[in-house]
This record gives C-alpha cells, structure tokens and sequence, in this order.
C-alpha cells in the first residue's frame, strides 16, 4: 500500500504531466526570444467590462528570400512592456492578436494587426499596442540609440515583400 507521502508525490506529478500535456497541444509555441532585444512593446488593454477580458500576443514569423513565412513563435503581450528581438537580417511578419472574452455573453473574438518589418542593424523599434473600447492600434516607430529622433513605420502587408 502506497504512503501517504507517495501518494502526494505521483498525485503532483500526474498534474504536471497533464499541464504540459494540455500545453503542447495548444498548438502555439512560446518564441524563444533569445537575440538581442530590438523590439520594445508596450501594451495596453481595456475590455471596457467587468465580464470581460482582453489578451494581446505577437506572433512572429521568418521570412525567406521567397516571401514564404516560418512560424517562430508567439510572445504574450500580458505585461506593460515586453521586449523582444527579432533578426536584423531578413524581414519578419508580425501579427498582433487581440482576444476578448466575455464571460456573460458566452463569446469569444479576436482580431489581428499584420505587418513585414525588416529591422535595421542597430535600431530599436519602440511599438505601441493597445485595445481600448474595441478599438486596436498598433504604432511603430524606428528610433536610433544615439539620436533621439525616430521615424514612423508603416504597415506593410506580406505582399510587399517583394520589393523589401
């Protein structure tokens, strides 16, 4: 007959187990975010209710010299600020998901703000997400570490590639 003590300890690891269960089958992969950090996001999100919540990700795809994409992984945007590097070396797509769920009404929507940014070598892309009374933004702006002026970046669509 097992111990109490035993019984504790296979009861902990048969939860865990069923956590990275559930986890990997969630189909999203957490973005290794390993490169230096030339994206800084900051985010800010109001459902507007109190029977509602709002979430916000980025998932960030490579892109080759063919414009097809690679799916990297995904960065959850659940704090102010979260920063993030992306290679400086080939174009990426990114595409900003916002998630709300309303508890009472029983519905869930999400929304999305694509874009190709091909960072520059050096810069720091300061970008600005926000969902406020459904309504999304999304900003860019290109800045240089030693210079204080930074430049607006537009949205450009995956078509765009071409000419990147």
């Amino acid at each position: 007959m097992p111990t109490h003590t035993q019984f504790i300890n296979w009861h902990v690891a048969a939860v865990l187990l069923s956590i990275g269960l559930l986890a990997g089958c969630s189909g999203v992969k957490t973005y290794p975010n390993t490169l230096t950090k030339n994206l800084h996001v900051q985010t800010e999100t109001d459902s507007s209710s109190l029977f509602s919540t709002v979430r916000a990700a980025v998932s960030i795809y490579g892109v080759d010299a063919d414009c097809q994409l690679e799916y990297e992984g995904t960065v959850a945007l659940d704090e102010s600020s979260v920063a993030v590097g992306i290679p400086s070396d080939r174009a990426s797509y990114l595409v900003f998901d916002f998630s709300k769920s309303s508890f009472l009404a029983n519905s869930r929507s999400t929304i999305s703000y694509e874009t190709l940014l091909k960072p520059a070598a050096g810069r720091i892309y300061d970008i600005k997400v926000s969902y406020i009374d459904d309504i999304y933004n999304v900003e860019i702006l290109e800045t240089n570490p030693g210079n204080g002026a930074g430049r607006h970046i537009e949205r450009r669509n995956l078509s765009s590639c071409k000419s990147a």
